[in-house]
């Protein structure tokens, strides 16, 4: 498997995959290429750190780098039945084989991305150094992913939503595909607490990029008719979002930004607040909202394609128009005036949850998908 967001904070792809080797079972045995800081207690599990570190867009050039590399070596030497890379960076893209079959398990494109960073920019977001690079190399990235996607003969897409863009705007020549949205363990969480010990607190958990939305978040925060505290976790530059704050007139007594944090005590801040917002301009299957789900918290989102597949707006979340401040301050004023309107909206997300996102379904069904390549190739 290559990920270079394995053992990073980078967010979703580092989750997934953490959350795919926590539930493979005992039959499976997994050679890991990842990031510096990769390593698992796993015995089953061994971790080949290709790459040291650095920014975002440097470590991945560099783990390509590294893999065309090191790939023929690694293949010789550990012999897999599979070769799983994880993209929206096309982590294997200067180097082929031909020794086993290859899965692209997709969890965004560049194209995609690049259209949520055009909207945050458009709205006068700042942007994280990752997304500034992105845009500027874009003419480069590009036609890179469309002739990534030429070769590419086994996909697994984590939602409907990247199914679709990817088979509308790349046609790729597949032999195999399958969509398997993200799965989430919880063995970790701590006991649920009888109600918020922060009355009014809202929560945002995910890195800190534009195209997440945080700044739609902070706009929107003026319009509520109490002075609600907005917790934001997550990496990326935190100053500058603070600052950005500033400029809104949103000081400490109204926005804390807590930076990263260690993951029992994100899941204790998913506990007691009243309510998770995720104000995204493009989304796969977000981890940030499934936790929120199986937390059962009440669930302000943008209604993008992404979160459209996992939630149904009025019923386990209620969906805004993406960039929209003050409708997603009305939606936000809904669920912190109604408790049982929340109630309601936490207990239908906890139930679809437990039945669409468990690890164990993602797993079983990846699994058997793994089984499907082996038996086509």
């Amino acid at each position: 498997m290559a990920a270079p967001e394995y053992g990073r904070i980078w967010g979703g792809i580092g989750t997934y995959v953490s959350q795919l080797l926590r539930g493979m079972g005992p039959r499976h045995e997994v050679t890991i290429f990842g990031g510096s800081e990769a390593a698992s207690s796993d015995p089953r599990v061994t971790t080949v750190p290709l790459t040291n570190g650095g920014g975002v867009m440097a470590n991945y050039l560099k783990f390509q780098l590294a893999l065309r590399r090191r790939l023929p070596h690694l293949i010789r030497q550990y012999r897999p039945d599979l070769f799983v890379v994880h993209h929206a960076q096309m982590p294997d893209l200067l180097t082929s084989t031909k020794a086993c079959p290859v899965v692209v398990t997709t969890h965004t494109t560049i194209l995609g991305q690049s259209r949520g960073i055009q909207q945050a920019r458009r709205r006068g977001s700042p942007l994280d150094d990752s997304e500034k690079t992105t845009m500027t190399v874009l003419p480069a990235l590009l036609p890179a992913e469309v002739y990534y996607w030429k070769r590419v003969r086994h996909a697994l897409f984590v939602s409907n939503a990247v199914r679709a863009e990817v088979m509308g705007t790349y046609l790729p020549r597949l032999r195999t595909s399958a969509t398997v949205p993200n799965g989430l363990s919880l063995d970790d969480a701590p006991p649920a607490t009888e109600r918020p010990d922060d009355e009014g607190s809202i929560l945002f958990t995910g890195r800190l990029l534009g195209w997440k939305g945080l700044s739609v978040l902070l706009h929107a925060l003026p319009y509520l008719p109490r002075r609600e505290r907005l917790y934001v976790t997550g990496s990326g530059q935190v100053e500058t979002w603070r600052r950005h704050a500033e400029t809104l007139g949103l000081g400490a007594d109204r926005v804390q930004f807590l930076g990263v944090i260690p993951r029992p005590e994100l899941l204790a801040r998913l506990q007691r607040a009243s309510l998770v917002v995720v104000p995204s301009f493009m989304e796969s299957c977000p981890y940030s909202l499934i936790e929120a789900m199986a937390l059962g918290k009440p669930i302000v989102a943008s209604s993008v394609p992404g979160i459209r597949d996992m939630v149904v707006d009025g019923e386990s979340a209620l969906l805004v128009p993406p960039g929209d401040p003050k409708a997603l301050a009305s939606a936000m004023e809904r669920i912190l005036a109604d408790e049982a309107l929340g109630h309601r909206i936490g207990a239908a997300a906890a139930d679809r949850a437990r039945e669409r996102f468990s690890l164990a379904r993602m797993c079983d069904e990846t699994v058997r998908y793994f089984e499907t390549v082996l038996a086509a190739s």
